[in-house]
């Protein structure tokens, strides 16, 4: 029986390696994730994509008994605009806060917080996070579609976290940047199928 290769150090696939893939994008967008504790270990994870070509994208790992520090400390940031990016009554419509004048000196840099975890633990993650109560949310537009078909159980339409930061990409003005994230996270799906039928995606 044929060995299966070591994976990729970086991108860590066996048969494929998606490390020259990663688009180095000049973005002003910035992302904070905050990542449940186990998804950091998960192969399906989607935050990665983002944090491997955003120069503005962070991670913060989520645990329930030590709230991450330096998303904290940006919270607290009177200089900062942060918006927790998630569904809700209360939420705003992203297009109302991409609207809002940003060129004059004063504006405050917009920071999204993006929930990296599946639907079922980031709904639990915001109960028991009392420091997130009070940061202003907002959503975005119901029309868009889901690509992403590496995990079951999820709500119907919902988006995966790379979605979520294309989106993001795109209604701040950026399109080439979100295109060119588009075509990376595309590259992920066809290089994760192919990795886990033990198979070379064809470079022709």
């Amino acid at each position: 029986m044929k060995q299966k290769p070591e994976p990729c150090s970086r991108c860590g696939f066996h048969y494929n390696c998606l490390c020259d893939a990663v688009p180095q994008l000049n973005s002003q967008v910035r992302i904070e994730l905050l990542m449940h504790e186990t998804e950091a270990q998960r192969s399906t994870n989607t935050g990665q994509l983002l944090e491997n070509a955003l120069p503005h994208c962070r991670r913060h790992l989520w645990q329930r008994k030590a709230p991450p520090a330096a998303l904290l400390t940006l919270l607290a940031d009177p200089a900062a605009e942060p918006y927790l990016v998630f569904p809700g009554e209360d939420a705003s419509e992203l297009e109302n806060i991409v609207a809002r004048p940003r060129s004059k000196p004063q504006a405050k840099p917009v920071h999204f917080i993006i929930v990296d975890a599946t639907w079922q633990q980031a709904r639990k993650m915001l109960r028991q996070s009392p420091w997130l109560q009070d940061v202003p949310t907002v959503k975005l537009p119901e029309s868009l579609v889901t690509g992403y078909t590496l995990r079951r159980n999820q709500p119907d339409g919902s988006l995966c976290t790379c979605e979520v930061g294309i989106a993001l990409l795109e209604a701040m003005g950026e399109k080439s940047n979100a295109d060119a994230m588009s075509a990376y996270f595309g590259k992920f799906l066809e290089t994760f199928e192919a990795d886990r039928q033990h198979q070379t995606v064809n470079k022709a």
